[in-house]
């Protein structure tokens, strides 16, 4: 990984998706050794007490973000691009973040030029992607705020200055917990973004159907490609490649994003 900025780790920031049987402290320590190790160089260290971690139920951004730098400096292109892709959902602006992914997607066999989206679908993943998940949920909580306050100045106050200002400040901190709050809903509930994964085998070989008949192998994918998930049937799994390319592949081989 090249250049100081890729290469750095981050400090812990853990956050509960799930039950977790220990303490966030103690998930704080198994991210402060692991750091430690990829520090020293230990990488399949790091990796596994990374790991551990995510076993518990706790998660963050910098946690996946790290993992992906370890996987990387072992050279599985596959687990380092998906967990720079778990990172990005959680922190979709941050720049180390993108250069690194950039860079492990660079290094993969498949060179997938995408395709143009529709103009809608990317403004509105952009707007949902604008903040991250902290700086969303501290806007969406100071307006509710705001707006609670001004409303209780509206009806407790005295003046006709002083109600005329409540309420406009109340509506106009009403719309912003309404807009950020849809776009903090959207991007918890991921509504609109499609089932996505990275192809985790060395090679996959893409059908024209759910079958290993090689008279229907159409073409390969290989380790780190992401992919979009259509539909899965039994042990299979419909693929559509960034490019349009569309294909059924072995669902053992990619993890979903």
């Amino acid at each position: 990984m090249s250049g100081g900025r890729s290469a750095r780790i981050r400090a812990a920031v853990l956050f509960l998706v799930a039950w977790s049987p220990g303490p966030l402290a103690a998930q704080e320590a198994f991210f402060d050794e692991g750091n430690r190790r990829y520090q020293e160089g230990d990488y399949a260290g790091a990796v596994e007490l990374y790991g551990r971690i995510l076993e518990s139920g706790v998660e963050s951004g910098e946690l996946h973000y790290n993992l992906g730098n370890a996987w990387f400096r072992l050279g599985e292109l596959g687990p380092a691009i998906l967990h720079y892709e778990r990172a990005r959902r959680i922190m979709p602006r941050d720049d180390d973040l993108g250069a690194n992914l950039e860079l492990a997607r660079s290094l993969t066999v498949d060179q997938v030029t995408p395709l143009p989206g529709f103009r809608v679908s990317r403004v509105a993943r952009w707007w949902v992607d604008l903040l991250s998940r902290p700086a969303l949920l501290a806007v969406v909580t100071l307006a509710w705020l705001t707006a609670m306050t001004a409303l209780i100045v509206a009806v407790a106050g005295r003046g006709d200055s002083l109600l005329v200002w409540s309420r406009r400040t109340a509506a106009a901190a009403g719309m912003v917990t309404l807009v950020f709050g849809l776009s903090l809903a959207a991007r918890e509930l991921e509504l609109g973004r499609p089932d996505e994964a990275v192809i985790m085998a060395d090679e996959a070989a893409v059908h024209s159907a759910p079958s290993d008949d090689s008279a229907l192998l159409i073409f390969t994918v290989h380790e780190g490609t992401k992919v979009r998930v259509e539909r899965r049937s039994d042990e299979w799994v419909e693929i559509v490649l960034e490019d349009g390319k569309v294909g059924w592949v072995r669902s053992g081989q990619l993890t979903l994003i």
